[in-house]
């Protein structure tokens, strides 16, 4: 009989912790579970908080950076051009002067101008540096080319300097944008030392921006107006004319050459006398020996 009621109380006992043990497996699950869908949760909107973050970020950026290509393509076309010109004339002056005469005509204007004569002729070449508006430089090229003129060369150069214009742009708005800071930053400073240090920073900046400007109205003027290199040669030979009387001046040429004549040999004349008195203590003794010696010599032949 106890056998039985020992039997029975072990299996009731062993019952007891199964069902303990499984409802703590059951709750443990469902408390996994729990955490489980929380952490899927919160990786959920995790996730969609830093998308909607780099959305808005990578929106940020987009609008921030600069499209290159529609700014070059919206951008004029900046291009600067460039010819040379060496012709052969007839008459020099009146190529001058033609060239003057069509600068005229469009807005032009000479930068440089150098003309010398050379040989028994005296043909005169020259060298002229023009600057014509850019719609004209073609026009301006082809109107020096006339029946007088032979062309020995022409030479046009065109550069784009469009790129280089648009980074300038570029470039000069940062440095305004930088100079703009740096002054609230000046007004806000309170110290001498960090009034001297933004001081300094500032004025780089400026010069900066004095340098772009610059290099950016060199760009503009040289694309406005291009630049016209001509060298001119006079091909003509001048023959002289018979020169008259007047222009001879013989007697007048003959009568100076006479006074020339008597100049120089007053000149020689006085440069004796200079030397003969100016040698005179060394002259005098040696002349004195030298006649005694000729009388004692003259003497001894005679005895």
């Amino acid at each position: 009989m106890k056998k039985w009621v020992m039997l029975i109380s072990f299996i009731s006992f062993t019952l007891m912790i199964g069902l303990y043990a499984c409802s703590n497996d059951e709750s443990g699950e469902s408390s996994a579970n729990q955490t489980d869908f929380e952490m899927a949760e919160d990786s959920d909107n995790g996730k969609e908080g830093f998308t909607e973050t780099e959305t808005e970020e990578q929106a940020s950026v987009e609008r921030d950076e600069p499209d290159d290509g529609s700014d070059f393509e919206e951008s004029e076309q900046m291009i600067i051009y460039t010819g040379h010109l060496e012709v052969e004339v007839n008459d020099f002056q009146n190529m001058t002067d033609r060239i003057k005469q069509e600068l005229s005509k469009i807005d032009g204007y000479v930068v440089e101008s150098s003309e010398h004569a050379r040989g028994d002729d005296e043909q005169k070449s020259g060298y002229m540096v023009v600057r014509v508006p850019q719609q004209e430089f073609d026009s301006f090229m082809n109107s020096l080319e006339t029946e007088d003129t032979n062309i020995k060369s022409r030479n046009q150069q065109s550069e784009d300097v469009t790129e280089e214009y648009v980074d300038l742009e570029s470039r000069l708005k940062a440095k305004e944008a930088v100079e703009e800071r740096l002054l609230q930053f000046m007004e806000q400073a309170d110290k001498t030392e960090d009034l001297l240090k933004i001081s300094d920073d500032l004025s780089k900046v400026q010069e900066d921006i004095e340098q772009i400007k610059g290099r950016m109205n060199y760009i503009e003027n040289h694309v406005a107006y291009s630049t016209v290199h001509i060298s001119i040669e006079e091909r003509n030979i001048k023959v002289p004319d018979v020169q008259s009387q007047d222009d001879l001046n013989t007697l007048a040429k003959a009568q100076k050459l006479f006074m020339d004549t008597i100049n120089s040999l007053l000149k020689v004349g006085s440069s004796i006398v200079v030397l003969i008195v100016g040698l005179s203590p060394i002259l005098i003794p040696v002349s004195i020996v030298a006649i005694y010696l000729l009388l004692k010599r003259k003497r001894q032949k005679n005895d």
